[in-house]
Parts: C-alpha cells; structure tokens; sequence
C-alpha cells in the first residue's frame, strides 16, 4: 500500500519533564540546544530532576506524519527501532495513530528523548541515540517511496551518514517532491557544507526557524528566505511569534503567528510542517498552506510534548475550514 508522505527520521520516545531556570543553568550545553549524551547521563539527569515524566512517541518526522495523519493524508514513518518492549510500543502507537510502519529493526535499545522544558515553554533536548543512529542508505529499499507525493525528511538524518542523500534520491526517482526539515542550528553548522549540495540538488521544500536559517545563510528574516527561495522551490523560514516568511519561485508572503502563550514548544516546528504540507498536497495556495501551519503549530505548544489531544483537534479543523472559506483575503 503506497502512501502520499513518507517521513524518514527517527524512531524516538520523547520524556518531557518541567524543570526550573536554575536547573537548566547546571545541564551541560547551551539552553534550547540538542545534544546527544549517554544512557547513563540521560537516567542521572532524570532523577537529579525530581520531577514526573511524560513519555510520548516522537521524533521531527513521526511529529509531522501524525498531524498529517489527522489532516486525513496518508502516511508511513521509515527509521529503526530496538526489538525492546520500547521499540514494540513505538510500533503499536504508530498503528493506532493511522501512520504506516516502514520500520527496520535493530538489537540497539529504541531511541529516546529528554525534553526539559523551562518556563518560558523553552526545551532543551538530550538524547540517547540507541538504534535510530544506525539506519543507513542501503537500508531503504524503493518500494518504500512508490506513489509517494512528498517524501519528509528530518535534519538528524545528516548524523546517519548517506542516508539522507540516499532517500532524497530514491525520492527523485519515485516522482516525488523531497521536503527537508532543518531539525537544529547545531545540525546546520556541522553539516552546512553537505547541507548546502543538498539544496542545491535534491531539496524542494526547506523549512527553517530564524536560528536555523542565520546559521545557514548568514541572513536573517526575509533575506533568509529570499537566499534559500533562490536554490530550492519553496523556502519557509519561521520566526516564532513573529510568523514567518514563504517564498516561492517570485511569490512572497509575510504570514503572521497566532498570538498565544506556550507551555511547551516541543513540536512547534514540526506540527506547523503539518500544517503546511497538507495545504501543498491540496494544492492551496502558499498563504493558506502558512496559515494551516500557524494554526497546527499553535495547538500544539499549548500541550506538553509533540502530540496534540483528541479533543483539539475539531477546533482546528473549523479554523482550517474557515481559512479555507476566506481566498480573497490572502491574494
């Protein structure tokens, strides 16, 4: 069964836990930052935390599908997960969540997330890498990207060696639009050389943040996008409160944020990816596919962790429906 998004990414758990200011200041690295560290490192930070956890599935790519997924699209995850009980549960939440499981499987433990998130909805992410650090490019077999519209493909696949290259290719090959996520500011400063031939060979969606964007073009804000418009087909950087900014080929648009106040912003950037793509899948136009972002990426940083609730979900579909009711206002 062929499937309109294939996402490429990690197979990861997210382990959310509120903390204070002050305990961040004591985390090794920088605030807002993602850095992998060991298991023995990732148990010792939780209990120094003493604070409770909540474990949801996550990863870039799987918190896209599952938006698209509830947008009606469908989906499958290709990533790798250990043959531990996580692993199995990974699987079992994918089904449940209407996304297909492209899943290899390795004898490494699943992969998982520390997400700390501070006051200000903030989180800064250390990760046990465990068996998604082993999905490589002769992994991915071509029928996994048949009929595929649009093949989604997270940024920390650069650390998986040629994978990411390899699925964009296989992407090209199957007659679909390769998007691109560019996950971290750090991932972009040690890959931007490799990043940089991608997007001038394979990409034809970038997604950004203001971070991600400087650390890759040097620029900020429209000029970002206008640098990064000029080397793939559609270049959307976001700017958090501020919205963000969408070109396409001579078509610019400044499309705004919807004000609200973050609990936490894990799976902003993801689920305004959601947003948007599904609105490029029906083919509507770029302001309208910005502002389905705007509206999923908002819903989710009023939740803890990277997956919006049941109950949520029939507002934004009456906001999509009301967007959609409005063209005039977006010409």
């Amino acid at each position: 069964m062929s499937c309109d998004i294939v996402g490429v990414g990690g197979a990861i758990f997210d382990q959310v836990i509120q903390v204070s200011d002050a305990f961040i200041d004591k985390v090794p690295g920088r605030k807002g930052s993602m850095e992998p560290i060991s298991y023995e490192d990732f148990q010792d930070l939780v209990e120094k935390s003493k604070a409770e956890s909540t474990f949801v599935p996550g990863g870039c790519a799987r918190n896209t599908l599952h938006g698209l997924a509830r947008f009606g699209e469908t989906c499958a995850l290709l990533g790798m997960v250990g043959s531990d009980s996580v692993g199995k549960q990974f699987r079992t939440l994918l089904k449940e969540q209407g996304i297909q499981s492209l899943l290899l499987e390795s004898s490494s433990p699943t992969a998982i997330v520390l997400s700390l998130v501070t006051p200000d909805g903030e989180r800064t992410m250390r990760t046990f890498q465990g068996a998604s650090t082993e999905l490589r490019g002769h992994h991915l077999q071509e029928p996994c990207f048949e009929g595929a519209k649009i093949v989604y493909i997270e940024g920390y696949t650069l650390f998986n060696e040629d994978l990411t290259e390899r699925a964009m290719v296989l992407a090209k090959e199957a007659g679909a639009k390769v998007a691109f996520d560019a996950a971290n500011f750090q991932v972009v400063n040690r890959f931007k050389p490799h990043l940089l031939h991608l997007l001038e060979t394979h990409i034809d969606i970038l997604f950004a943040n203001e971070e991600e964007a400087l650390a890759l073009t040097g620029k900020e804000g429209v000029e970002a996008c206008d640098w990064m418009a000029k080397r793939c087909e559609t270049a959307i950087v976001l700017m958090g409160p501020q919205g963000c900014f969408v070109r396409q080929g001579e078509e610019k648009k400044r499309c705004p944020a919807y004000p609200v106040q973050p609990l936490d912003t894990t799976g902003a950037g993801d689920l305004f990816a959601s947003g948007f793509l599904h609105g490029y899948v029906r083919g509507y136009p770029l302001e309208i596919c910005a502002h389905y972002g705007a509206i999923s990426g908002r819903a989710v940083v009023q939740v803890i962790g990277p997956m919006i609730p049941h109950s949520a979900w029939e507002k934004i579909y009456l906001e999509l429906r009301r967007e959609l009711a409005r063209p005039d206002e977006h010409k």
